[in-house]
């Protein structure tokens, strides 16, 4: 009797012993789910029931709402829970291109190479079926254990969790297509899956459009004009433009030889001097911001040999900076930049930006700061513009580089203050994000003393924020 129970102790021991070892975790931050998040729970209130969960967000998940159009109340939908689990597991939004229905998954994830998948079932990964989506919560001996759930509709509204569909254990459906290893990517920021990146894409498209992030689910930010740009990060079959910070589709561009391009010598010849006191500007390979980007430019004095819409090409270092960013120092152009007051030597820095507002009903544009310029057009009634520079009562535009009278305008408040609730919105040494981050802003109540291209200037600190994503107040 006495050597029965020693055998079943060691038994026992070796069981308790071996067991946890057969079992595969693939994600340090991983906790096994045997159970359905209860209604009130901080995981329940934080990645399915709420509208953080898509699916939960358009009705498609257990909300205590009776829908007509299916004739009950939903107590269980696959896709719901799994878009919940992986967001869990993540500890933050799972990526929103998986917002379509089960028997997507495998193909949306394969097309758009958002994470790594495989026939192999890890802990943490989504198992794809024909028609359903499960997460495995272990492996023992390779054979997957998995929580899901399934599309269920009740007649009676849910009053607790255990009300809805759920099972832990042996999958339901067998077959399974694959795994998709969620929790084997790093993020670089921003959606899930986001790596860097640094090629050009040619864009020959009219109409394509930027968005915010990597998806056609993300809002959209306008159109990128035609010409070659530089991508700086990627996500599936989209990328960020460097210049603009705003994705793109790539079925719509074209890689072109990542062999750096030679420099342009398109534009008029020129000889003078410019002083540069910013810290953060750009040299190109070409006459604007669609050619690739060379490095910072020292501050200091340079020469002009060669001009073009506004660019200027610099002798000491063979590639093109923005001339709206400079100062005309000495030395003379007839193909000065737009605006440029025909050469004048000595001229001092531009003053501080302001805003002011058109009175006349038509007010001319002139090339420099009198009416014997060239006019460059006409400024309508209302029209609110940035004052960069002054001289002898006429205003320099930011925008082109014109200068207008300013006896026709009247000044606008420069300060206003904004409304900041994200917790990491970038401060950059400029208006753009070309420039230097400097860390993230705290939420809050913030005066805005300049503005320049939806970008904003902090009073507190001299920092730049990107406007959309504060409240103006």
């Amino acid at each position: 009797m006495k050597r029965l129970l020693s055998i079943v102790i060691v038994l026992v021991f070796a069981l308790t012993v071996v067991m946890p070892l057969t079992a595969e975790k693939s994600y340090a931050a991983f906790s096994e789910r045997t159970t359905m998040p209860e209604f009130g729970s901080a995981e329940g209130q934080a990645y399915y029931y709420s509208n953080n969960n898509l699916f939960y967000q358009y009705d498609l998940g257990p909300n205590q709402k009776y829908l007509s159009s299916y004739g009950g109340y939903c107590v269980g939908n696959c896709t719901w829970y799994a878009y919940g689990r992986a967001s869990e597991i993540l500890g933050k939004t799972f990526n929103t291109n998986f917002r379509k229905g089960a028997a997507q998954w495998w193909d949306i994830n394969k097309s758009g190479n958002y994470y790594p998948y495989g026939s192999t079932p890890k802990a943490g990964a989504i198992a794809c079926y024909s028609n359903h989506v499960a997460i495995v919560e272990k492996v023992v001996n390779g054979q997957p254990y998995v929580s899901e759930s399934g599309w269920k509709i009740a007649s009676t509204q849910p009053a607790s969790a255990a009300d809805l569909r759920f099972h832990y254990g042996s999958p339901w459906e067998k077959n399974p297509k694959g795994y998709i290893y969620i929790t084997d990517t790093a993020s670089a920021g921003g959606a899930e899956g986001t790596v860097p990146a640094s090629y050009s894409v040619k864009i020959t498209a009219k109409d394509l459009n930027m968005r915010t992030g990597p998806g056609t689910n993300y809002s959209k930010i306008g159109y990128v004009k035609q010409g070659t740009y530089q991508v700086d990060q990627e996500c599936g079959n989209w990328a960020r433009l460097a210049d603009s910070g705003y994705w793109i589709c790539l079925s719509y561009a074209t890689k072109v030889d990542t062999a750096a391009p030679p420099v342009s010598d398109t534009g008029t010849a020129s000889s003078y001097q410019v002083k540069v006191t910013a810290t953060n500007l750009n040299m190109r390979t070409g006459p604007g911001t669609s050619y690739q980007k060379k490095g910072y430019i020292k501050p200091g004095v340079y020469t002009i040999t060669l001009t073009n819409n506004g660019w200027g090409k610099v002798s000491e270092t063979g590639y093109w900076i923005c001339l709206k960013y400079t100062t005309t120092v000495s030395g003379s152009s007839s193909a000065q930049q737009p605006g440029s007051s025909g050469g004048t030597s000595g001229s001092a820095e531009p003053s501080a930006l302001y805003k002011v507002k058109v009175t006349a009903s038509a007010l001319y544009m002139r090339t420099g700061p009198g009416t014997s310029y060239s006019s460059k057009g006409k400024l309508a009634k209302g029209a609110v513009q940035e004052i960069k520079d002054t001289k002898n009562g006429w205003g320099q535009l930011s925008s082109n580089g014109y200068w207008i009278k300013l006896s026709y305008t009247v000044p606008l408040q420069g300060e206003y203050n904004v409304k900041v609730t994200a917790k990491d919105l970038n401060m950059r040494t400029g208006p753009g994000t070309s420039y230097q981050k400097k860390g993230y802003i705290k939420p809050g109540v913030h005066t805005i003393s300049q503005t320049s291209g939806g970008w904003g200037k902090l009073k507190s600190n001299g920092y730049w924020i990107k406007l959309s994503y504060t409240t103006k107040l």
